[in-house]
């Protein structure tokens, strides 16, 4: 069955894909506080790396998604394993519980990066063959459609279950990656 949820779809230069992300982001956050905090809640998240502007978006505002009681669940097209274990390490502020799976299938490469926020609201965006470093990248902001992210959900968990276990479900101690790291990581 085909589905055309309201799509708000755009280029964005590199410069402005993690402020626009992370906008986007803390309204789901502030929506979802205001109307009915539910502890627990997931944000799924499949990214081409842990270098991704998806990925530094949510790290940025990593205090904040585990004050609101989300947990994230990340799925990497491309992984160094060591540099995982060291540098996996989001900001300075709290701990955000986690799980990081790696998706090996080299075809994962062809698909688009997505983030799920909650029943309505997702994110689309480059697929994950393209650098996320480059300019003009693709977009898709979809805030208010329970179809769009039912099913970006339902890709997400075949997916999910394809992909191998690397971190979690632990607590992540959360710091500035330009930071040294005061603890181990434990996600």
């Amino acid at each position: 069955m085909r589905f055309s949820p309201p799509l708000r779809m755009s280029v964005t230069r590199r410069g402005e894909k993690e402020r626009r992300l992370g906008a986007f982001i803390g309204q789901h956050l502030a929506d979802a506080q205001r109307d009915a905090p539910r502890p627990g809640n997931q944000i799924r998240l499949i990214a081409r790396s842990v270098d991704s502007p998806v990925v530094k978006a949510i790290a940025a505002l990593a205090p904040e998604i585990a004050a609101g009681g989300h947990s994230l669940r990340l799925i990497v097209a491309q992984v160094d394993r060591d540099a995982l274990a060291r540098d996996w390490v989001l900001a300075d502020t709290g701990a955000l519980e986690c799980e990081v799976r790696w998706a090996r299938n080299p075809r994962l490469i062809e698909a688009h990066e997505q983030l799920v926020l909650g029943p309505s609201a997702c994110w689309t965006g480059d697929s994950m063959r393209r650098d996320p470093a480059k300019c003009d990248a693709y977009e898709s902001f979809i805030g208010d459609s329970a179809e769009a992210a039912g099913s970006a959900s339902a890709s997400f968990e075949r997916l999910w279950m394809a992909s191998e276990p690397l971190l979690g479900p632990q607590p992540v101690v959360l710091r500035d990656p330009g930071q040294p790291a005061a603890t181990t990581p434990r996600c």
